[in-house]
């Protein structure tokens, strides 16, 4: 994959798992140079970039969507994420309560104790630099308070009733050993996903990435394809709804 809005490579150690964010188990993490990059191209997409609504409904520990909430505070407004595991939702409800700030601004408080307290301080102190700056990430934005939720829920069985106006969509689909799917139908599931996905969009400034293993095919009715990559063992394609259908 060619990085056309990522080109070089930054230190983004401040995401690192466990320093302030935190990785649900058996969680893929997903790498944070290519989130960035996909986020720039869905924003390429659209036609207004502000008070942005973001979803991801298979978002296990939100590491991804915390991410994203972070490096494009200035573009989004609320942030959704959904996922069958309610395990994986209390590491997701912890990270995406970072985004509202008080959360993130008590953690602060929280690592400036345990730098104190501790005889080894550099790891704390480290974790206490990342949240400053993460914190600072949030000052620069046009909309300060976030709106942010996740919740249980199957994509493949039914669209959330959250919201009817999201512009971006983006999600790792379950692959490998570390996740699966869950359903039983006989139908796919990436098309039961796109499916509901397509009743949550504002179909007139929106876009879906979907982020799954190269040999997934993915295509539906109730969508067009505008970008496709490749990187490593992922694919990434990049949707758009058709409207009046």
């Amino acid at each position: 994959m060619k990085f056309k809005f990522e080109p070089l490579k930054k230190d983004y150690s401040d995401f690192s798992s466990d320093k302030v964010l935190i990785n649900a188990p058996r969680t893929p993490a997903f790498p944070v140079r290519i989130a960035s990059e996909i986020m720039a191209r869905c924003l390429s997409f659209l036609n207004n970039t502000d008070h942005l609504t973001i979803y991801d409904p298979c978002c296990g520990g939100a590491h991804l969507l915390t991410v994203l909430g972070f490096l494009y505070s200035t573009n989004l407004e609320k942030i959704y994420g959904s996922d069958v595991d309610e395990k994986a939702l209390t590491y997701a409800r912890k990270n995406l309560d970072l985004l509202t700030g008080e959360s993130l601004h008590q953690k602060i408080k929280a690592l400036q104790a345990d730098s104190k307290a501790q005889d080894e301080q550099a790891q704390s102190t480290e974790a206490l630099n990342s949240a400053k700056r993460l914190a600072a990430m949030l000052l620069d934005t046009r909309a300060p308070q976030k709106e942010s939720q996740c919740f249980q829920w199957d994509i493949t069985k039914d669209s959330p009733t959250f919201s009817e106006n999201v512009n971006v969509v983006i999600t790792d689909l379950p692959y490998g050993n570390m996740t699966h799917w869950q359903g039983d139908s006989k139908e796919s599931p990436t098309k039961r996903l796109l499916d509901n996905i397509y009743q949550t969009l504002d179909l007139n400034n929106s876009v879906v990435a979907i982020i799954c293993n190269k040999k997934e095919r993915i295509a539906h009715n109730s969508f067009t394809q505008v970008n496709r990559l490749k990187h490593g063992k992922r694919q990434i394609v990049i949707l758009q709804p058709l409207i009046g259908l």
